[in-house]
Order: C-alpha cells, then structure tokens, then sequence
C-alpha cells in the first residue's frame, strides 16, 4: 500500500492497518474505513482521556504556584547563591513545562482555535482521523511534559531535602 507523503496521512494509513490487522478486512486487501460515526467516536474518546489529563495538569500546576506562595522566607528564598539559582531554575522549568502541557491538553481535549467544527458536507472520516491523530499527539507530548514538569518539581523538593539551612 502506498504511503502518503503527509505525517498525518501516514499514521492515519497506520491506524487503518491496525484495524486489518484485528480482522477488520472487507475483501482482499482492501482495509476497513470507518464511518463518520466511528471517527467522531474515537475523537471523543481522544478528548475525553485528555480532558481528565487537562484537569490533573491543572491541579497539578496549582501546587506548584501553591507552594511558591508559601509564607515569605519560608520558601526557597531563605537559600541564598548557587541553591537559589539552582532552585528557582528547577521551579521555573516546572512551571514553563506545565503551562506547555496544559495548553496541548487543552488542544487535545477541545481542539485548536483555528479548527472549525467538522459538520455538514466536510464531516469525513479522513478529516476526523487526522484530528485524532492531532489529538493522540498533543496527548502524549502533553503527558511527557507533565512529567518533566513533575520531576523537576520533586528535583527542587529533593534539593532543599538536602541542602543544609544558610
């Protein structure tokens, strides 16, 4: 089967194949195409997935602002040269990576701003899949970046742990 030069094209020939692949053949090699139905149903389900992610994201970036908010010279302002530097890089690369990831769950769960409704005429299947697989990747880049955004927030944790008081 020829491949399509667009990235979108070729994974949604590589989810086509994946529905062979269950059994899903008409005749021959001709694979399964979904109907408009089906494609809205997994872009649904994309969203959906991303909508709870959106908002564990959200609660997640409203700890981490949380905890800079904590009383004044408690925080990691007590730590003074290098400490502070090192913290606050910690904490702002948190911060850079969550905001980004909420903004591609965002897209993920709602779509970007620019995409129309896919009604009327130019509800294909093929226009669906291609905001699926839109979708599934601001999903999983999203995801990713959450948990940079954790793991530096734990790294910042685990610094004052084991930086002595100045």
């Amino acid at each position: 089967m020829e491949v399509p030069g667009k990235r979108a094209d070729r994974e949604v020939l590589t989810m086509s194949e994946e529905l062979a692949e269950r059994g899903e053949v008409l005749i021959g090699t001709t694979t399964y195409e979904p109907s408009v139905q089906e494609a809205e149903a997994m872009l649904q389900a994309v969203r959906k997935r991303a909508d709870g992610w959106r908002n564990g994201v959200g609660a997640t970036l409203t700890l981490v602002l949380a905890s800079l908010a904590v009383k004044p010279g408690e925080g990691f302002m007590k730590y003074t040269g290098d400490t502070r530097v090192a913290l606050m890089l910690l904490i702002g690369g948190s911060l850079v990576s969550a905001l980004v990831a909420l903004f591609l769950l965002v897209n993920a769960a709602n779509g970007p701003t620019w995409l129309r409704e896919l009604v009327g005429h130019e509800a294909t299947p093929q226009r669906y899949l291609r905001r699926v697989v839109g979708a599934r990747r601001d999903l999983r880049v999203g995801q990713g970046l959450w948990v940079v955004s954790l793991l530096l927030f734990c790294g910042a944790v685990l610094a004052t742990w084991l930086t002595p008081l100045p």
